[in-house]
This record gives structure tokens, sequence and C-alpha cells, in this order.
């Protein structure tokens, strides 16, 4: 499920309503996990993208 930021950040702050202080830095920890792990991905995929636009040298046939 894709949300726009301003609903993304209601429900997260909606999730964190009434919590405990340490509940609340556990999710938190989850968050800045998953931000990691989405920000490692799209530097995965612009890696991937640079390397496939180069091309590949040719191969010599042995005859």
């Amino acid at each position: 499920m894709r949300l726009p930021t301003n609903q993304l950040i209601n429900k997260i702050e909606t999730l964190s309503n009434g919590l405990t202080p340490e509940q609340l830095s556990k999710f938190l920890d989850i968050i800045d996990a998953m931000t990691a792990l989405v920000e490692e991905a799209g530097d995965l995929k612009e890696e991937k993208s640079n390397s496939s636009s180069l091309s590949p040298a040719p191969i010599a046939s042995v005859h």
C-alpha cells in the first residue's frame, strides 16, 4: 500500500499514540530500520540501472 507522505505521517502518529515510552522507542526503531531498507533498495536499484547501461564486451568465438 502506497500512501502520500501526509497520510503516512498521520497513520504513524495514530499508531504511536498511547504507546509507552518503551513501546514507542521500539516502534521508532522499526520505522528507522524500514527507512534504511528502503534507502538501500534505492541504492541497489540505482547501481543496477547504472551497470545495465554498460554494454558487455563482445565474446570471441572459438572455431
